[in-house]
């Protein structure tokens, strides 16, 4: 028999790709998110709104569930703490709806925002700090999710996700790169300013999909606990080479300041990179460099520009 798991956020960029990837490793999926997921084989789409409760009869046994709905806005200015605290409603909710049939094992995908600012390479075992209302949420929702684990003795996982790209990516930075060449004039160069020097790990989505999957498939079965996990590339480019590489991709001539040490917009953290060595002694591996992925997401998003 099928081993059935629940996304929720089904239908957002990380979401379809981790349904997708399930339903390729032989599990049945109940797909939930507030705009109804799409349809196919092997999927039961339902459109659920977490900020309410979870309605009677929808939820099954499930081996693994993979809690990815949340307001995924981080900056203050476009967004307040009520719209945060709704994604800690999102969290409670589902793990209120799990209580009388326990899953396998239960995990949720965080932030690398969460971690006190000005840190080079952050682990998992460093000082969180709740600079913005997108931080705090992803904080308290990651300990409702280990109470939830204490109470049931479940085992509970947490993926604080770096910077994840693919072509359906529409905020950060590869994203604004690959937008100001499509608002440049024909031959005109984008000018980039500011300390190009510093360096981002950059993860695509289906890696981001596998590493999701394959560290919560490990938990059923194993001793009630909650773990905490950095998900991001092992390498890194720096802003300079992401600008030539979205060059590359859309045709269009990048600038790059080489001098200065300004960062190169409002929240610019510099070079921040999670520390990996707790991924990499599960032994998953992800499957492009960070460059692939860059090149990957930035031609995507430039064909995808093309077709409207």
């Amino acid at each position: 028999m099928a081993y059935r798991a629940l996304v929720t956020g089904a239908a957002g960029s990380i979401g379809v790709v981790v349904v997708d990837e399930l339903v390729g490793r032989g599990f049945e999926v109940d797909a939930w998110d507030i705009a109804e997921p799409p349809a196919r084989s092997g999927v039961t789409a339902t459109e659920v709104d977490l900020r309410r409760p979870v309605p009677l009869g929808l939820v099954r046994p499930y081996r693994l569930v993979i809690h990815l709905a949340s307001v995924t806005e981080n900056r203050d200015d476009r967004s307040s703490l009520l719209d945060h605290l709704s994604s800690l409603s999102m969290t409670a909710h589902l793990l209120d709806s799990l209580a009388e049939q326990v899953p396998g094992a239960v995990v949720t995908t965080s932030s690398q925002l969460v971690y006190k600012t000005g840190q080079q390479h952050p682990a998992e075992e460093n000082r969180m700090a709740a600079t913005t209302g997108f931080a705090a949420a992803k904080i308290a929702s990651e300990a409702f999710l280990e109470a939830f684990g204490n109470r049931s003795q479940v085992p509970t996982a947490v993926f604080r996700l770096a910077n994840i790209i693919g072509p359906t990516t529409r905020r950060g930075v590869v994203h604004d790169f690959v937008r100001r060449a499509g608002e440049a004039a024909a031959g005109r160069t984008v000018r980039i300013t500011g300390a190009a020097q510093h360096r981002r790990s950059f993860l695509n989505l289906v890696d981001c999909a596998t590493a999701v999957i394959e560290l919560a498939d490990a938990l059923p079965g194993s001793a009630p606990g909650h773990q905490v996990f950095n998900v991001a590339n092992f390498d890194s480019v720096s802003i300079a080479e992401l600008a030539d590489i979205i060059a590359t991709a859309t045709g269009t001539p990048f600038e790059v300041e080489t001098r200065g040490e300004r960062l190169a917009w409002r929240g610019d953290p510099g070079t921040v990179l999670p520390a990996t060595a707790r991924l990499a002694a599960t032994g998953w591996r992800p499957r492009s460099t960070s460059r692939e992925a860059v090149h990957q997401a930035a031609e995507g998003m430039w064909a995808s520009r093309a077709r409207r």
